[in-house]
Order: structure tokens, then C-alpha cells, then sequence
């Protein structure tokens, strides 16, 4: 496959055809270099994925693109660089190498890397490709994580690992049904690093991996562009109490709120109504669970114990989420809804902790989709109310 693909010839068709429909590409016939239209689909496919995926491996002449789930599961180059800039080292193991991309980023930050992949095709792949890319000075490995672990004498000042979430034909998103199993590799694993990188499903129940995998130091929650992409799981032999870092990736510049469970839970948050502006957080900030904490670092109040936006009378500046101007509030009610006059005829409608979806909602306020306002339903400490707002 590697050598069909990589002929001149073919790589230059795969560019030239990069927008066309890998469906219809694997109808075709006379295709260069006698390569299978299914092959040049798969490929076409892949590098479709790529374009916003891997940029930079797009670029390279010679590149070779895993097909289905590997390319689907693998890491962007945006998280797998964050990766690289946060951790640094002599040595380091990816033991769930897959398309081979985190590994290639961490090796920029590491003097020695070891790729471990249990598919021969996949290792066949990531070898060349390595290649391509000016790391050839990675070792590949054929090997599960585990065999490589009872094979190897080595210690890594870290060990990445990114368990299967699909075992079983069954989308996982906690590690208890994940392949390998994190959770029994532990012991081990803490034998052979310094530092174990667990990358999650965004979707994980943070408490809930904390709990399985009991030697957590941190939890890094990465989000880009307000999409939560990563959980990733900091273990080590450290005691003390757990950090939360919420990570937002946006426009080549990174923010983090720093704050450890004990801090959350013991928060004396203030509630109060909608005031002259309101604050909707990040994802990561969400995702990680600091919902008092961040109204405390910045002097707001929360709008109610379920609704996770915020209040204040002034301008807090550089909040990390939104930030609207409050221009009216209304009661959700019948006479409610007639006294609402917008001041716009499009808008966007959100809905937080409310009896109505936002769609729902938009369909009820007869209102289109739009750049000009915010309509907000809400649930504060007096009830379901209305807010009209626009972004600051």
C-alpha cells in the first residue's frame, strides 16, 4: 500500500482531486500508477480529515494517511502540540501509537521516543511516515502495551497512553471498558515513568476516572475553540491533592484556570438576579467542574445553584468565556412574552437550566437565527425569566 500510494504520480493525482467525492472516485477506472480506486478513495478520504485535522502533515509530500477509525481517533496536531509544549523530557513511550501522531509531536520535545502499536499495517505506516517527516530517529515497535510492558527494562520520564474507546464495536467513554485497561496497568506503568499521560473521551465523568484510576496528580481538561477535545489524566507517585487545569485554545493564544476539588467544594459562592452583565465560561471551564470557583476568582455571583452562568453590576474584564450586556429581563410567563419588543429580528437563543431547548424556544419567540442579539431563557433564583443581551 505504502509504495502504490507514494508514487509521484498518485501523490500528484491525490492533490489535484483533494475536493472531489471519495464516493465517486471509487467508481472510477484507469486511475495512476494501477493503484485501486478503493485504495485512492480511502486515501482521498483520509486527507479530506486531514485538511483541518493535520495541516502540516497535508503539506508534506510523501505522507500516507491511516484509513477509518485511526484517522478518525487520532489527535489533532493543535492537542498533540499542546502535549509537546507541556511536556519535555530525555525519554518517552507512546504506547497506543495509532496513527502515530502524538507520538511524532512529543518526540520534538524528547531526545528518545518509542512507538508502540499492536497493528503491523499501522507501525508499517507510521514508521514511513516518520520518515518523511525527519523523525526516523523514533523505534517502532510491534507490540501490545501490555507485552511491551513485561518486555521492556527501561524507565520513561513519561508514558503516553490513549486507550481504544471503541473495544468491543461499543463506543466506551469511561476506562473500565477501554483496551488496555488503564486501570490494572497502573502499578506498572508508575513503575516504568516518572509521569503517566491518560488521554479521555471529552465525554468522561471526571470524578469518575479520578476514582478508577487513583494515582491522578492533575486533570488537564483541553478544549479548542470552545470544544472541549481532550480529558487528559496526570498520574504519578505524588500524594497531594488533585489539580484541575481548564486549558482554552483559541487563536494560537492559551488561557488556564488552575483550581484543586478541595478549593470547588468548600467555594462560598453569592447568588443573586441578572444583573448589568452576565458571563457564560468556557468549556473547559464547564467541563471541568469549577463552577464556583471561577465566580470567586472574578467577584461574580451565580445566577443559581443549577445555572452555571454569572452576574455583576460592572464590567469584569477578561473573563474567560462571553460576556453579554444585559438589556432587559422578563418573566417567563404569557404577559411576559407579550411584553417582549426586541430590539432585533434575528438573534441567538440559548437555553440554560430552562424547560425549553433552545430551538424550542426560538420557535416560540418566532425569531431567526442571527448575529444581532442574545435571547436568553434562564432559571434564576426568582424563577424562569428572559433575558435579552447582547455580547460585549
Amino acid at each position: 500500500m505504502i509504495e502504490a500510494l507514494s508514487q509521484p504520480d498518485v501523490q500528484a493525482f491525490l492533490k489535484a482531486h483533494a475536493t472531489d467525492s471519495p464516493a465517486k472516485l471509487a467508481l472510477q477506472k484507469n486511475l495512476p500508477g494501477g493503484v485501486s480506486a478503493s485504495l485512492l478513495a480511502s486515501q482521498l478520504k483520509a486527507r479530506q480529515k486531514a485538511k483541518d485535522k493535520l495541516p502540516s502533515w497535508l503539506s508534506r509530500d510523501g505522507i500516507i494517511f491511516p484509513h477509518g477509525v485511526a484517522m478518525e481517533q487520532c489527535s489533532s496536531e493543535t492537542t498533540a502540540a499542546w502535549k509537546a509544549s507541556h511536556y519535555s523530557g530525555v525519554s518517552f513511550a507512546d504506547l497506543t501509537g495509532g496513527a502515530g501522531v502524538d507520538t511524532f509531536f512529543l518526540s520534538r520535545s524528547f531526545a528518545r521516543g518509542v512507538y508502540v502499536e499492536a497493528d503491523a499495517e499501522r507501525c508499517e505506516l507510521a514508521s514511513h511516515n516518520f520518515g518523511v517527516l525527519g523523525a526516523a530517529h523514533l523505534q517502532v515497535v510491534q507490540s501490545t502495551a501490555e507485552a511491551f510492558l513485561d518486555n521492556t527494562s527501561d524507565h520513561f520520564d513519561l508514558i503516553y497512553i490513549d486507550p481504544d474507546r471503541r473495544a468491543g464495536h461499543k463506543r466506551a467513554i469511561g476506562f473500565s471498558d477501554s483496551t488496555p485497561d488503564v486501570v490494572q496497568l497502573m502499578p506498572e506503568l508508575l513503575t516504568r515513568a516518572t509521569t503517566v499521560l491518560i488521554k479521555a473521551s471529552p465525554m468522561i465523568d471526571i470524578q469518575q476516572g479520578l476514582r478508577d484510576l487513583g494515582s491522578v496528580s492533575r486533570v488537564l481538561v483541553l478544549a479548542v475553540n470552545n470544544e472541549c477535545k481532550e480529558v487528559l489524566f496526570v498520574c504519578d507517585s505524588s500524594n497531594g491533592p488533585v489539580e484541575i487545569e481548564a486549558w482554552q485554545v483559541q487563536g494560537g493564544e492559551e488561557t488556564a484556570l488552575r483550581f484543586s476539588l478541595e478549593e470547588e467544594a468548600s467555594a462560598g459562592v453569592s447568588f443573586g438576579e441578572p444583573e448589568a452583565y452576565i458571563y457564560d465560561p468556557n468549556v473547559a471551564i464547564t467541563k471541568s467542574g469549577a463552577y464556583k470557583t471561577v465566580a470567586i476568582r472574578y467577584g461574580l455571583k451565580k445566577l443559581h445553584p443549577n445555572t452555571h452562568l454569572y452576574t455583576s453590576v460592572t464590567l469584569v474584564p477578561g473573563f474567560p468565556g462571553r460576556t453579554f450586556r444585559v438589556l432587559e429581563v422578563l418573566p417567563f410567563s404569557s404577559k411576559g412574552l407579550k411584553r417582549l419588543k426586541l430590539p432585533f429580528t434575528k438573534a441567538h437563543v440559548m437555553s440554560k437550566n430552562f424547560p425549553l431547548e433552545a430551538a424550542e424556544l426560538q420557535k416560540r419567540l418566532k425569531l431567526k437565527e442571527g448575529e444581532e442579539g442574545f435571547v436568553m431563557g434562564l432559571t434564576v433564583g426568582s424563577g424562569k425569566v428572559l433575558v435579552v443581551a447582547e455580547r460585549v
